[in-house]
């Protein structure tokens, strides 16, 4: 396929280069202004690259007038859930403007192709313990963070944009992921960070906040795959979880990873990482849908996905990135 991927520097988007590229894929992407472009450096030789701001219409216009794509995958925004309520003015222009905008480029200049928006779990809010592992049947509570009723809100928007218009647009609805090139404010990878750094002289401490919620980790790179599989037979109009089905304790993780460390740690909690009364203190997605739908299921086993993204940590730090 000839695919354009939005996003494709950041965390998930790498990975998706990476996903097209070896299955034969033609790949382009955007990149918003100023960005680091490590995360595809090995990449940028194999790929086309446009940069731009995606919530001023014609720049993504310009692209798809470059071109004729058969995929589209949506993946730039902002996606810490802080980054957002520190900006929300700024994250529902990154994350809901600009997915207007998108969907408006492709019906007026390139209907035949095929686009993967991607949404979050985080739109189906707090799911009562009988209902999990939650479907995507499940009716949206009302959103308890501005990252989640952006990915909310967008999804409202393209479902009248499918039906009278025939926009061949499918829903991914991922659910945590993690592994190598993901930020630092993350949960699984600044207890990787903070290891690394121990491991290379830093004070033998790792910062926590509550360890005690549950939450359904996959692999960036299943996901990745996950959104290909989409792309080719997800069914219009249609949202798909993307998980394993199962979910662990945050203390689990802290567990794997400093059963992988090199030195012993400390571990000390922070009241400043404590994400206060909002806290959703189970989730864990059905894939049913998507398994009947593509086939996928995921693959990589936790301990690898943390291992490697030790393993990036130590290499980035090793080579100055850090």
């Amino acid at each position: 396929m000839r695919i354009l991927i939005t996003g494709a520097e950041g965390f998930a988007g790498s990975h998706l280069v990476d996903c097209c590229l070896e299955q034969g894929d033609e790949v382009w992407g955007t990149c918003r202004p100023g960005a680091r472009t490590f995360n595809i450096a090995q990449q940028l030789d194999h790929i086309t690259l446009r940069v731009g701001d995606l919530t001023q219409p014609d720049f993504l216009r310009g692209v798809l007038r470059e071109n004729k794509f058969d995929a589209l995958f949506h993946l730039a925004g902002i996606s810490f859930v802080r980054d957002a309520e520190r900006e929300p003015a700024r994250t529902y222009e990154a994350n809901l403007l600009s997915g207007i905008h998108l969907l408006e480029a492709v019906r007026t200049l390139s209907t035949h192709t095929r686009v993967v928006l991607v949404s979050s779990a985080e739109v189906y809010g707090p799911v009562a313990p009988e209902r999990l592992p939650v479907t995507e049947d499940y009716p949206f509570a009302p959103p308890v963070s501005i990252f989640a009723a952006g990915k909310a809100a967008l999804e409202l928007a393209a479902h009248p944009l499918i039906k009278i218009y025939g926009l061949h647009v499918v829903l991914a609805r991922p659910f945590n992921h993690t592994g190598p090139r993901q930020r630092a404010d993350f949960v699984c990878s600044t207890f990787a960070e903070q290891i690394a750094k121990v491991e290379t002289g830093a004070e033998p401490v790792i910062h926590v906040g509550d360890l005690s919620p549950r939450r359904d980790f996959s692999d960036v790179r299943d996901i990745a795959r996950g959104y290909r599989l989409l792309a080719l037979q997800g069914v219009k109009g249609e949202a798909y979880n993307l998980a394993t089905g199962k979910s662990v304790r945050v203390q689990e993780i802290l567990d794997i990873l400093v059963n992988l460390a090199r030195v012993k740690v400390e571990i000390r909690q922070d009241s400043t990482r404590l994400r206060g009364a909002n806290q959703v203190m189970d989730v864990r997605g059905s894939i049913e849908k998507i398994k009947a739908a593509t086939g996928w299921s995921p693959e990589i086993p936790l301990e690898k996905t943390l291992k490697d993204l030790l393993n990036w940590h130590r290499g980035r730090l090793a080579t100055g990135r850090g």
